[in-house]
């Protein structure tokens, strides 16, 4: 069984990770993954850094400790919309063996 970090996030304080976070949840529970934990960054740009998005520095520690197995998203940028900060999260997580799923994009790096 798979264990599963989700993470989610919205721009600002008038948006919601809510849908995101429903359709993630569910997704798991259809494919019989176990969710380690929800990571949710609320009113933070993805232009951000880690140092600037509490949530992603907390899912990318728990990454170097191997606490699961695949970080989901509900789309590519809410992981990041710099391409700096995508692609060094996207390289610590491949460094560390961490698959990536994005549904909107139907990208999933296990298969």
């Amino acid at each position: 069984m798979k264990t599963i970090a989700i993470y989610a996030r919205c721009s600002t304080n008038s948006q919601h990770t809510e849908n995101q976070l429903i359709e993630l949840r569910s997704l798991c529970e259809r494919l019989g993954y176990r969710i380690y934990q929800e990571y949710v960054d609320n009113g933070i740009s993805g232009a951000k850094g880690r140092d600037e998005r509490p949530a992603l520095n907390a899912l990318l520690k728990d990454a170097a400790r191997r606490r699961f197995d695949m970080v989901m998203c509900w789309s590519i940028d809410r992981l990041g919309r710099s391409l700096q900060n995508l692609v060094e999260i996207l390289n610590e997580l491949q460094s560390l063996k961490i698959d990536l799923y994005f549904q909107q994009q139907g990208m999933d790096t296990s298969t």
